[in-house]
């Protein structure tokens, strides 16, 4: 049956398909940061820019990942590693506002916590079965984070 097509089958994906075609919209978004990254900003304009973009990024993965037909087994792990890069993109925010306000302090701040939860996002996504999802700027799955 092909999914969308009304009939009401369940299309609810196995683990090993939930994990693949998280881990490729994760990848995807890593490698868009990475990129974006590169070349640092050096104004406020340039970091409201930057993570602007970095907002857009992290909003578009949370959302196909949330389109995916998760199986029930990885639903609680994936809702709480969900609720963690809600609460990373509430920190983008700030940071944004921050830039926007010419606040290197705030800014500052925004991207400490960021970093400050990372280790927390990269371990809610591994329990959901993930390799590639909140995996640290410049890191690779194969470089053991």
């Amino acid at each position: 049956m092909l999914g969308g097509c009304g009939g009401g089958g369940d299309n609810t994906l196995t683990k090993a398909e939930f994990v693949a075609k998280g881990d490729q919209i994760c990848t995807d978004a890593h490698n868009q940061f990475a990129a974006l990254q590169k070349n640092p900003p050096s104004t406020a304009a340039e970091a409201a820019a930057l993570t602007q973009k970095l907002i857009d990024i992290s909003t578009s993965e949370l959302d196909q990942i949330r389109g995916l037909a998760a199986p029930a087994d990885v639903q609680p792990a994936l809702h709480r590693y969900l609720k963690a890069r809600e609460q990373g993109i509430a920190l983008l925010k700030k940071g944004l506002a921050a830039a926007q306000g010419q606040n290197a302090r705030a800014y500052a701040a925004a991207q400490a916590a960021i970093t400050k939860g990372q280790v927390k996002r990269l371990k809610l996504a591994q329990s959901v079965g993930f390799s590639e999802g909140s995996r640290p700027a410049g890191s690779s799955a194969s470089s053991g984070q």
